[in-house]
């Protein structure tokens, strides 16, 4: 349809302009003369070609889309196990405290990770820090979605949810 109207468009401005020309058409008169129809057709196809690429990028993108749902799809269809959990939460403690893998080694500190299914067939991980804080990580086992809460003995009484939330499946390794 723009082809058309393209070539449509230039056909009348071409007749247009030589309409606007002399009458005898001496060489002296500044006449346009007609452009031939395979140069336009040729200037059409170049003006075309990056429609025709940009097209066929929006092809591909819903295939594109379709394959990330899909992978997607198969990623959380993967129901994680409690020991998934317990690595992936491992991993998540070490990478914001890189000296805490060093401390878990050492007897110097009491430093401990244990994990349950909780209400709602939710994983939840216990994180007993050096300071005696207790983190509790609450997974969801099919998407992986966690949040945070915690309890400090003697300072806070109840567990406090804290804004803390993440996907623990970016930290599996």
């Amino acid at each position: 349809m723009k082809k058309k109207l393209i070539l449509l468009a230039m056909c009348c401005m071409v007749f247009g302009l030589a309409a606007c020309g002399s009458k005898d058409g001496k060489e002296g008169d500044s006449v346009l003369e007609p452009i031939p129809v395979e140069e336009t057709a040729q200037a059409e196809e170049t003006a075309e070609a990056p429609e025709k690429e940009q097209a066929a990028a929006q092809e591909q993108a819903p295939a594109q889309e379709q394959a990330a749902v899909q992978e997607q799809a198969e990623a959380s269809s993967d129901v994680l196990t409690q020991e998934q959990a317990l690595e992936a939460i491992k991993n998540y403690c070490y990478a914001n405290n890189p000296d805490l893998e060093s401390m878990a080694e050492s007897d110097d500190y009491t430093i401990y990770w244990d994990v349950t299914t909780g209400e709602a067939d939710e994983i939840v991980v216990l994180y007993r820090s050096y300071t005696g804080a207790e983190t509790r990580y609450y997974i969801d086992p099919t998407s992986g979605e966690t949040y945070v809460t915690e309890l400090v003995p003697g300072i806070i009484d109840e567990e406090q949810r804290t804004e803390e939330s993440f996907n623990v499946r970016d930290y599996m390794l």
